[in-house]
């Protein structure tokens, strides 16, 4: 990237050098769609109108929609898009995931949003060189644009039945950026047809039954959006379904044979970040300013401190191990926040359903003599509740912290 590039007038001209500066950033591929109506946006519709999009009602907002049915709104006389691939590690730590629980791979190390930053503001830089007065946005998840159906358009592959972009060559670990652009580029062509065939591995692997279609996914039922998006108390019934993931899911990914291609992801930021000295029962013990120091440059903040901790406590009933008892008996009786305290008080109920009488709180007090304590003495009515719910299931079949079973019509918890 250089002044000779300046030089160029052509729209071809123009077209080889953007993509050969995308390679050279690091991008592992890079394509231009055309401007124009994008069939994504009659599914983006359908897809509000049916409610998936459950709490994040801004997605649904006027401003939101607009921009995405008129990109004009965003950068007057758009003419092109350009659209790249970075890939993000495709491969799990079981121990890392043992000792902190699981997280999406796009998650695991420093925000993405970040890392994208970085290299999409010099591509955009360079994209307005090469014409005076030109105009250029970019985005890589940072607005109200249909990511996937630019990438779609430009051929870098096609939605998978998990709504996701698949590709041939690099599966879908991988995050997108696009750059809006005032001039005429040479487009690319669209795959002729997409490559999913009869696979539904993607469909039957999910545990919540979030995928109600091919091509159609319920956020409210969907593991990422719990663990994320969704604030408050997370629905009973979904709970077990979430095992031991604190923040996104990866399953309808890790299903898809596509994914056998992969590459491993070239850049160091994106790897998992080890955590040394973190475990699931050290994080319930995170306070505000801890937890944003741990995760000030984490995807993981988004989900707050209250949120993260709720999905902890989650993970840890979900595991049912005894050992993990005197930390939650901490968490129910001393953390601040009523969410993770709720959450404290199912996970406990949790231990104690699957391993009986003898499970203890800690050296002296019983799981059952705390949970009948918090009932009776807690500030806040949803803990009292879950604390009453989790003494129901202890006192009741020994077996009730089995693994989930999917109901065979699950009905979504209202938005």
């Amino acid at each position: 990237m250089d002044d000779r590039t300046a030089a160029a007038t052509s729209a071809a001209e123009r077209t080889a050098l953007i993509k050969r500066a995308a390679l050279e950033l690091g991008f592992e591929d890079v394509r231009v769609a055309a401007a124009g109506l994008l069939a994504a946006q009659a599914h983006y519709e359908n897809w509000l109108a049916d409610g998936f999009h459950g709490e994040m009602r801004w997605l649904a907002s006027d401003k939101h929609r607009e921009r995405r049915a008129d990109p004009g709104h965003i950068l007057r006389g758009l003419q092109a898009v350009v659209c790249v691939i970075l890939c993000h590690p495709p491969g799990r730590d079981a121990a890392r995931d043992r000792r902190l629980g699981r997280v999406a791979r796009y998650a695991a190390g420093e925000d993405y949003h970040l890392v994208m930053r970085d290299r999409m503001r010099r591509l955009e830089d360079f994209i307005r060189s090469l014409s005076d007065g030109s105009r250029a946005l970019w985005y890589a998840d940072t607005g109200a644009i249909l990511e996937r159906g630019w990438a779609e358009r430009a051929g870098l592959g096609w939605i998978g039945k998990h709504s996701g972009l698949l590709t041939g060559a690099l599966g879908s670990w991988f995050l997108l950026g696009e750059v809006y652009v005032d001039y005429p580029l040479v487009a690319d062509a669209p795959l002729a047809r997409e490559h999913c065939g009869t696979c539904e591995r993607c469909i039957a692997v999910c545990p919540t039954g979030a995928i109600v279609a091919p091509y159609r996914v319920d956020a409210r039922r969907c593991i990422s959006y719990l663990t994320i998006e969704h604030r408050g108390v997370l629905p009973r019934e979904w709970r077990r379904a979430i095992g031991d993931w604190v923040f996104g899911c990866d399953l309808c990914q890790e299903a898809c044979p596509w994914n056998r291609f992969a590459p491993e992801a070239r850049e160091a930021r994106l790897h998992a970040r080890e955590l040394a000295g973190w475990s699931l029962e050290r994080f319930l013990t995170l306070d505000r300013h801890a937890f944003a120091t741990l995760f000030a440059r984490s995807p993981i903040r988004r989900a707050g401190r209250d949120g993260f901790l709720r999905n902890v406590c989650v993970a840890l009933g979900n595991r049912a191990e005894p050992a993990a008892a005197p930390a939650l008996a901490r968490t129910l009786t001393a953390d601040p926040e009523w969410l993770v305290r709720a959450h404290a008080a199912w996970a406990l109920g949790e231990i104690r359903a699957r391993h009986g009488a003898g499970t203890a709180a800690d050296d002296d007090v019983s799981i059952v003599a705390l949970l009948a304590r918090v009932q009776a003495t807690d500030a806040h009515e949803s803990v009292r509740e879950e604390a009453r719910d989790a003494l129901a299931r202890a006192g009741g079949d020994q077996a009730g912290g089995s693994s989930f079973v999917p109901p065979t019509h699950p009905s979504p918890p209202s938005a």
